[in-house]
């Protein structure tokens, strides 16, 4: 029951779009560079990964056919990975934030809110209610439907930044800290993800009213560094390749470090690489 608080898509997107209706404001509009980067930083994971897949699994699953090594490398099905399943539509959003933004400050707060609700709602329910019998075997609808669905927590991160929610709120650290348990209870008994977008905000504005400790500001600015990699990996080692050496360690809070370890240690490799490569980019462009 735990689980349905980590869920981590609602708290990606709505971090994003904080940060790009930040970036938006201060005239940072380079949607494209960000793309690029992006899909720059996971070809690498698959260089590395995709070898050592087809070394473990064999080639017919790593790297497959010509079309899966194009949907993959395309992000547009993520057959290698299925963890990162929301890449594509996360492009697409990018790709076509400054055009949200501007509609987000062109119409008032509540009719936008309610606009963008409604479509999280209906693409919910078509999710629901469809996904097995026909837009799972129908990648170019599915795509356009999770594009909907993400708009919702993305936009409703920027509109977090635009009206500074999160410093307005002016909670005790107690109060916060106990609303923040009292959420986590409500959200463990609730089974349904669609109210998990709701909760991952609420969480966001009560989290930063908590006093912390400077070790855990530490260790999750750490952790945000290494974030996208780690994204980018962690499933290759829990599910698809090394699934009974993670799972060995038999205890849950065992079992999660010795993931976390793993995907941290990748992930400082990849990043150094993907640094490297990042500034060859910058040099030749």
């Amino acid at each position: 029951m735990f689980t349905r608080c980590t869920n981590p898509v609602a708290f990606f997107l709505l971090l994003s779009g904080y940060g790009l209706y930040a970036s938006y404001k201060l005239g940072k509009r380079d949607s494209m560079r960000r793309i690029g980067k992006l899909y720059v930083h996971y070809w690498l994971t698959l260089l590395i990964f995709v070898p050592l897949g087809w070394w473990i699994r064999g080639s017919e699953v790593y790297p497959g056919s010509w079309k899966q090594i194009l949907e993959n490398v395309s992000g547009w099905y993520t057959g290698y990975n299925g963890e990162i399943w929301f890449l594509f539509p996360y492009m697409l959003l990018v790709l076509t934030s400054v055009q949200l933004f501007r509609w987000m400050d062109k119409v008032k707060l509540i009719p936008f809110f309610l606009l963008a609700g409604s479509l999280y709602f209906f693409t919910y329910v078509l999710v629901y209610f469809w996904g097995d019998s026909y837009l799972y075997t129908h990648q170019g609808v599915y795509i356009l439907v999770l594009y909907f669905n993400l708009l919702f927590p993305f936009l409703l991160g920027g509109i977090m930044m635009k009206y500074n929610i999160v410093n307005k709120c002016k909670i005790k650290k107690e109060v916060a800290l106990a609303l923040i348990v009292l959420l986590m209870l409500i959200r463990m008994c609730i089974a349904t993800s669609f109210f998990h977008v709701f909760f991952a905000a609420i969480f966001i504005i009560l989290f930063m009213r908590v006093g912390r400790g400077k070790w855990l500001d530490c260790f999750l600015y750490e952790m945000g560094r290494r974030s996208t990699s780690m994204w980018f990996v962690h499933t290759y080692f829990c599910y698809y390749l090394f699934h009974d050496f993670i799972y060995n360690f038999k205890n849950p809070l065992l079992i999660f470090t010795v993931l976390l370890v793993f995907s941290y240690i990748s992930a400082l490799v990849i990043d150094y690489l993907n640094n490297k490569i990042q500034k060859l980019i910058n040099l030749k462009s």
